[in-house]
């Protein structure tokens, strides 16, 4: 695909025993691409070799621009502020990361109504919003997204859903690990991962009937 911002090519990967095998797909530049499988399908092992933190023990990834990695687990300091959070990840003083949480596609996150909250006192969709903003400070091209649904109130999961359709509209990639059928729906394809393999499911195909086939 001549405009893709993201290509893996026969990728394979083992660490204990084979997660990946031969596995390509492409992402271009606004696309929304999910990821979906059951646990242990490779899913957050795609997303690390995608993001550099995994290396592939065969074939080739190539990205074409900036990576952001936001994972399931959330690298959040418990006895730290959301402020003094962000303030890790970017050389931006307070006054200038409260102008991008609140003047540009971050304020959809609305990260700056709980900028002075200790991490250990804030829900889990409070979490998964600071999270998300601590890695769009740096301005990436490319954002990837480990469930980023998972075990949030349906507040929560309509500010990241906006958000993921705003900075896709903006010309940002996505590539999205998940079970949400919802989230798939917002998702320019869907590959599914399977017995370590990727398969593009064919347009209005049920990630639910995918994962029974």
């Amino acid at each position: 695909m001549a405009d893709s911002i993201v290509t893996v090519e026969n990728v394979s990967l083992k660490y204990k025993k084979t997660v990946l095998t031969n596995v390509s797909m492409t992402a271009a530049k606004g696309e929304v691409v999910g990821l979906l499988g059951l646990n242990g399908s490779g899913k957050s092992t795609l997303l690390s070799a995608i993001s550099g933190l995994r290396k592939p023990s065969s074939g080739a990834i190539r990205t074409g621009g900036k990576t952001g990695f936001v994972t399931q687990e959330n690298a959040l300091i418990d006895e730290l502020t959301a402020m003094d959070n962000l303030k890790m990840w970017t050389p931006l003083s307070k006054q200038e990361i409260l102008k991008e949480l609140t003047e540009t596609e971050l304020s959809i996150l609305k990260v700056s109504d709980f900028i002075n909250v200790k991490v250990k006192r804030m829900s889990g969709g409070m979490k998964k919003r600071l999270a998300i903003a601590s890695v769009l400070l740096a301005k990436p091209d490319i954002l990837l997204l480990d469930e980023p649904l998972a075990a949030l109130d349906i507040p929560a999961k309509n500010d990241i859903i906006r958000f993921i359709d705003s900075f896709s509209s903006e010309g940002g990639t996505v590539i999205i690990a998940s079970h949400s059928e919802e989230l798939f729906k917002h998702c320019s394809k869907v590959y599914l991962l399977k017995k370590g393999q990727a398969v593009l499911l064919p347009d209005g195909t049920s990630p639910a009937e995918a994962l029974n086939d």
